[in-house]
């Protein structure tokens, strides 16, 4: 079973230099992703919420639902 999926052009691109012989961009995908765990992606994903986590700046409740009131109309 195939599926179709969305990239741009440049991504392609530089997807279609790994390609050799007969290689499908499915061979490529998996070859790229057997190179790189999941565990690495992961560890990047927490590593960059913790980060945006030390910068927050929080609202307060008040001020919170004033921006919310303002976001939607009546009758939306």
């Amino acid at each position: 079973m195939s599926t179709t999926i969305t990239i741009n052009d440049k991504t392609k691109a530089r997807l279609a230099d790994y390609k050799f012989g007969d290689w499908t961009y499915d061979d490529v995908l998996t070859m790229l992703m057997n190179k790189v765990s999941i565990e690495d992606i992961s560890a990047q994903h927490i590593e960059e919420h913790y980060r945006r986590l030390s910068e927050f700046q929080g609202i307060s409740k008040k001020e919170f639902k004033a921006r919310i009131k303002n976001r939607i109309s009546p009758g939306s």
